[in-house]
C-alpha cells in the first residue's frame, strides 16, 4: 500500500471507529453520556499526528453534523453539536490536535508516564471545551460547570490508561512517523 493511501485510510479509520462505537455509551441525565470516543481521539493524535490527527476528528464531526449517527447513542444532526454534547465534541478536534503535537517534542514522550501526563492535559482541553459551552448555554460560570465533570474522572482515566497500552503495542505498526 503506497503512503498516500495509507495515511487516507487512517485518518478514516478514527471517525468509523468512533462512529461504530457510538452506542457503548452510558447516559447520564441531562450531562453527555460516557462514551468511548475520548479513547480514538486520544489514539488518533497518538497514531496520526498534530494535523492528520485533527483532520480526522473534523470528518467525524462533518458526518455527524450531516445527519449520520455517528455520535453517543447512535444520534446524528446539527442539533447534537449545538446541544450540551456540541463542546466536548468541537474539544475533540484540538485535544487530537495537543496529543500529536506535543508527541512531536521528543523530550516529552520518552515514558510513559509523560504519554499519560499528554493524554491528561488532553482530557482537560476537552473538559475545558464542554464546560465553557455548557456554561454558556445556561448562562451560568464555567467553574461550577466544570466541577460538575468530575463524574468523568474515573472513566476518562481508565480510557487514558487503555490507550496508552494499546498504543505501545500498536506504535511501530501504526504512527505517524512513517508520513
Amino acid at each position: 500500500m503506497n503512503n498516500r493511501t495509507r495515511e487516507l485510510t487512517m485518518i478514516a479509520l478514527f471517525p468509523a471507529l468512533m462512529g461504530a462505537t457510538a452506542g457503548i455509551s452510558i447516559p447520564l441525565f441531562n450531562l453527555p453520556p460516557i462514551t468511548l470516543q475520548t479513547f480514538f481521539v486520544f489514539l488518533a493524535g497518538l497514531t496520526l499526528g498534530p494535523k492528520k490527527g485533527a483532520l480526522s476528528m473534523i470528518i467525524y464531526l462533518i458526518i455527524g453534523a450531516i445527519g449520520i449517527p455517528v455520535f453517543s447513542g447512535f444520534r446524528g444532526g446539527l442539533e447534537i453539536l449545538t446541544g450540551f454534547s456540541g463542546g466536548f465534541l468541537v474539544g475533540f478536534v484540538f485535544a487530537a490536535f495537543f496529543v500529536g503535537f506535543m508527541k512531536t517534542v521528543k523530550i516529552l514522550n520518552n515514558n510513559i508516564l509523560s504519554n499519560f501526563t499528554i493524554l491528561l492535559g488532553a482530557n482537560l482541553i476537552i473538559y475545558m471545551f464542554g464546560a465553557a459551552y455548557i456554561a454558556f448555554l445556561t448562562s451560568t460560570s464555567i467553574w461550577p460547570t466544570l466541577s460538575g465533570l468530575s463524574i468523568y474522572l474515573i472513566g476518562d482515566l481508565l480510557k487514558i490508561t487503555t490507550t496508552l497500552y494499546v498504543y505501545v503495542r500498536i506504535r511501530s505498526a501504526f504512527t505517524y512517523e512513517w508520513a
